[in-house]
C-alpha cells in the first residue's frame, strides 16, 4: 500500500509539472513547437495512429543498420564484450543474488500479480512491482498517461507523439527480442539443468511454446522494453533532467530483482540494453524536428572511448577481460 501511494504521488507530480512548466509556443493545426532549452526548440507534427504500425519495419531495419555502421561498432563491442565478460560468472552472480534477495522476500515465487477480470495486472508485492517495471503493461500505462496529458485542453502533439512511440517501441522491441530468443535458446536460471544454463540454438516452435523458460533467457525482454520506454520519454522531454537517472535506477533495481528471482542471468542484459536504447532513440527522433533558436550552435555530444579486450585465466577458468578508456 505504501509503495502504491508513492507511485501515485510520483505520477501526480509529473502531471502537475508537465501542466505548469510545459512551453507550447504554437498551436497550429499541422505542427507545434516546444522550447526545450534557450537554444533549442522541438517541433512536432500531429500524430497519426497508423504510424505506430507503419514504422515497425523501419525500426527493425534501423536497428540492423546501426549494428553494422562503423561509427557504432564500439557500442556493439561494448555489448558483446560485456556479455562475454560476464558469462563465466553468471552462476555465481545468480547464487549470490538469490541469497540477498531471499532476505527481502525477492524470490521467484514472489513474482506474481493479482488478477482483475481474469488478467494478472496488479503487483502483489514490492518484488513483483520491480519486475512489473519492464512488463509491457507498464509501457502501455505510460502511453495512456501521455495520451491523457495530450488531450487535456488543446491537443499537445509532443505528448500524443510520445504516447504513440511507446506502443510502437513495445511491439518493435518484442519482435526483436523474441527473434533473438528463438535463435539463442538459452535456459532461464530457474529452469537451468547446468551452471549458466544450457543453450539450444534454434529450438523448434513446438519446443519453445511448450517449455518457454528452457529457451527464452537472452536477451531480457523486460530490460529492453524498459530502456526503450524511458529513453523515448527522456528524448522527448530533455528539459526534465531527472528522467534518465530515475530510469537507470529503476532498471538497475529490476535487473537485480530478476536475478534474485532466477528469471535472468546477468549476461542477458547488455544486448537488451543496446536494443532498448537504440530503438528508443530512433523511434523518438523520427518524429522530432530540431530548431536552433539561439546564437550558440548546439552539437550533439558523442561519447568517445577505446575498448581493449584480453584473455586471462582465473581459478582454472578462461575469462575475457575488457579495458575501457574514456
Amino acid at each position: 500500500m505504501h509503495f502504491s501511494k508513492i507511485g501515485l504521488l510520483f505520477i501526480l507530480c509529473f502531471v502537475l509539472q508537465l501542466a505548469s512548466a510545459q512551453q507550447l509556443d504554437s498551436i497550429a493545426v499541422d505542427r507545434q513547437e516546444f522550447k526545450v532549452s534557450p537554444e533549442l526548440t522541438y517541433s512536432y507534427k500531429a500524430p497519426k495512429t497508423w504510424d505506430i504500425f507503419r514504422f515497425i519495419p523501419t525500426d527493425l531495419y534501423e536497428l540492423g543498420k546501426f549494428t553494422v555502421q562503423k561509427e557504432n561498432l564500439k557500442w556493439d563491442g561494448l555489448a558483446l564484450g560485456s556479455t562475454l565478460l560476464i558469462l563465466p560468472y553468471d552462476q555465481k552472480l545468480i547464487d549470490e543474488s538469490s541469497k540477498i534477495g531471499a532476505r527481502w522476500g525477492w524470490t521467484n515465487e514472489s513474482l506474481y500479480y493479482k488478477r482483475i477480470f481474469g488478467l494478472e495486472v496488479v503487483p502483489s508485492s514490492i518484488s513483483s512491482a520491480m519486475y512489473y517495471i519492464g512488463n509491457g503493461n507498464t509501457t502501455l500505462l505510460l502511453s495512456g498517461f501521455f495520451y491523457a496529458v495530450g488531450k487535456i485542453g488543446p491537443d499537445d502533439y509532443r505528448a500524443l507523439n510520445t504516447s504513440n512511440e511507446l506502443v510502437e517501441a513495445l511491439i518493435s522491441v518484442g519482435i526483436t527480442t523474441q527473434t533473438i530468443k528463438r535463435i539463442t535458446g538459452r535456459q532461464s536460471p530457474f529452469a537451468a539443468t547446468q551452471d549458466g544454463g544450457h543453450w539450444t540454438p534454434f529450438p523448434s516452435f513446438t519446443a519453445y511454446s511448450s517449455d518457454t523458460p528452457s529457451y527464452d533467457a537472452v536477451p531480457s525482454g523486460h530490460m529492453a522494453t524498459w530502456f526503450a520506454t524511458f529513453t523515448i520519454i527522456a528524448e522527448n522531454y530533455p528539459e526534465y533532467k531527472w528522467i534518465k537517472p530515475v530510469g537507470y535506477g529503476l532498471g538497475g533495481a529490476m535487473a537485480f530483482n530478476m536475478m534474485s528471482g532466477k528469471v535472468h542471468w546477468a549476461s542477458d542484459y547488455p544486448i537488451a540494453i543496446l536494443i532498448g536504447c537504440v530503438m528508443g532513440k530512433n523511434i523518438a527522433h523520427r518524429r522530432i524536428t530540431k530548431i536552433q533558436t539561439g546564437d550558440t550552435l548546439i552539437k550533439e555530444k558523442k561519447t568517445s572511448f577505446n575498448t581493449r579486450y584480453n584473455f586471462n585465466r582465473i581459478l582454472n577458468t578462461k575469462v575475457v577481460g575488457a579495458t575501457i578508456t574514456f
